[in-house]
Parts: structure tokens; sequence; C-alpha cells
């Protein structure tokens, strides 16, 4: 522990809804280790809302334009006048190497950021965020915990807000999430998505269908063949979908970094990825199938993702919700 001394410290998390669900456990060791400290956490705008709701910040800004000139040079004059003594730099990417080199020799103790780039395999290496994050948190003197993310804390938050509850979205009785992801590329059919929603409807599950507002053609094309389905694109937050990830009897997803925040909070589920990316994309730790296919992920057929979440216990008899039966 570092002292009594009441000091500013900076933690930098700059890079995306994975790489934030991931430095979960570094937050709370960088909390746990300045008790005393205003923390003061720098992040992208969309992640603002669940960044004010974790209990280890004081205060959350989120990055300015840095296309602006005038902007940055703001920026940068009110981040030499908070006076920080340390900067947790856990995102160690481009626009945190250009924050480093703009604070000038008389910058705090920086704790990540390199002054040159690192090599592709390395910045591989940061995106998977635990090897990195245990190392800086090594080299900083703090004892933090090898432990998985945990965002139980996000549902919290709200908790007594009817638009946190299934119910505020037309929600009733076991239901389960469909996250896509946002790249075409490695996503999952509509006609899987599709197919699945209506066998789900069919077995007593209400398929909702969840993620950023980029999914709502998508999600139209699914509606088209599947006119059972909650279609939530756009209109949840991350606290939101925290909830209903919670609650949801099981996920299937592809590439979603909406996955990561799902498994945070307890969600188990279907991962549906191609070979080559499958390891990268799957949360370790967690109760999670990956399902591959040498046609990539198109050619996963929706009664076998079906038959793997059936396995896996997460169709429960009556169809209760997975947390109804665990609490009985």
């Amino acid at each position: 522990m570092f002292g009594r001394k009441k000091s500013n410290i900076l933690v930098i998390k700059t890079d995306s809804l994975v790489g934030f669900v991931s430095a979960e456990p570094a937050f709370e060791a960088i909390r746990e280790a300045h008790p005393d400290a205003t923390i003061s956490l720098l992040t992208i705008p969309s992640l603002q809302r669940v960044a004010r709701a974790a209990p280890y910040f004081d205060q959350v800004a989120g990055m300015p334009n840095f296309r602006d000139s005038d902007a940055r040079k703001e920026f940068i004059r009110q981040l030499k006048n908070a006076k920080f003594e340390r900067v947790y730099d856990l995102a160690a990417d481009d626009v945190s190497r250009k924050l480093h080199a703009a604070m000038g020799p008389f910058r705090p103790k920086w704790f990540g950021a390199a002054p040159a780039p690192r090599k592709r395999r390395e910045q591989a290496d940061r995106a998977a965020a635990t090897p990195s994050l245990a190392r800086l948190m090594s080299e900083a003197g703090i004892d933090a915990d090898k432990r998985l993310p945990d965002f139980h804390w996000a549902l919290e938050a709200r908790k007594d807000s009817a638009n946190m509850k299934p119910s505020w979205y037309g929600i009733s009785g076991a239901y389960g999430l469909l996250l896509p992801g946002g790249n075409p590329d490695g996503r999952w059919t509509a006609k899987g998505y599709a197919d699945l929603a209506s066998i789900m409807a069919t077995s007593g599950f209400m398929p909702v269908l969840a993620g950023p507002k980029e999914l709502h053609a998508f999600g139209d094309e699914i509606a088209d063949a599947a006119p059972q389905l909650v279609d939530l694109a756009g209109k949840t937050d991350h606290l939101q979908l925290a909830a209903l990830a919670h609650e949801a009897a099981f996920f299937v997803s592809d590439h979603a970094e909406e996955m990561h925040l799902a498994v945070s909070v307890g969600c188990e589920g279907v991962l549906i990825a191609s070979g080559a990316a499958a390891e990268a994309a799957a949360p370790h730790g967690r109760h999670v199938v990956t399902l591959t296919s040498a046609g990539g992920p198109g050619s996963v057929d929706s009664a076998f993702v079906w038959r793997t979440l059936s396995n896996m216990g997460l169709i429960n008899p009556g169809n209760e919700p997975r947390q109804a039966a665990q609490a009985g």
C-alpha cells in the first residue's frame, strides 16, 4: 500500500469494451493500493456511463478529439494542471503514447505506455490484456489478485430503475441473448440466428437480440424470418445489458465485444467463431463452449447450437431462467 497521503492518480483505458472488461481486476487493485487518493479515469466516450458506475474511480473523463488542435492543447493543459503523481496506462495504445509524449519531461511517474510503437505480436498480446496488465501491476509494485473480471457491481448501479429490468423491454419468462458481432466478416449468418430464434421460441425461450445500433439492419433481417425476436439493437447501455445478461438463461454470440460483458456477470453460452480467431475470441476460464467449422461461422448449424446449449445444462426443465433454477 502506498501510504496515506492524499494524491491524484490517473488511469488510462482508451481502447474498447473488451479491454475495459479485461482490466476490471486491475482497476480494483489500483483502488486498493491508493485507498485515499483521488483516482481519475480517462476512457472513450462510449464507456463513460459504465465507468462512472464502477466503484473504483472518483472522476471519469472522455477522450477528446485529438484531430482538433485547440481541444488537444486544452486537454493537455488540464492534464498538466491536475498534477497527477502516477499514471497507470492500461491501454498503451497510440492515444496514450501521444499523451505520454505531450506531457513532456516533467510528466508524472508513468506505468505502461511506451514511447515507441510495439511490435505487432506484442500488440496482439496486449489485446488479450491479462498478461500485459499483470506485468504493469508488478512493475508498479501493486499486488493484484489473479482473478477473472467481475462486473456484478454494475447490477447495483441502477438496481431500482425500471429500465434495468427485462419487463421494461417486454421480456417475460425465460429468455436467451443473441449477441452478434459488429464485424460482418466474423459474424454468424442472419439465417443462423433466425433459425435459432425460432427454435428458442418453440421451446419456450424468448429470443432477445442486443448490441450496438449498427446492428439495426442485421436485426431487421433476422426479425423478417423470426418475428418472435425482441430486437434491442441500440436500445441498451452497458449497464442495462449487464442486467439483461445476468437474468438470461444463456447467450449465443460470435465476435461481439458485448459477450465479454455478459460473461463477467455470470452468463454462460456458446461462441461461434472461425478456427483462426477462436482462441483469441473465447473468454478463458468461463462456462463457454466455442463452436468452429471448416466452412467458417456461417456453416454452423442452428440445431447443433441448440443441442450444445442443452448439453451444457443451460436449457432447464420447465424453461426456468438459469438464475431462478440455481436459487431453487
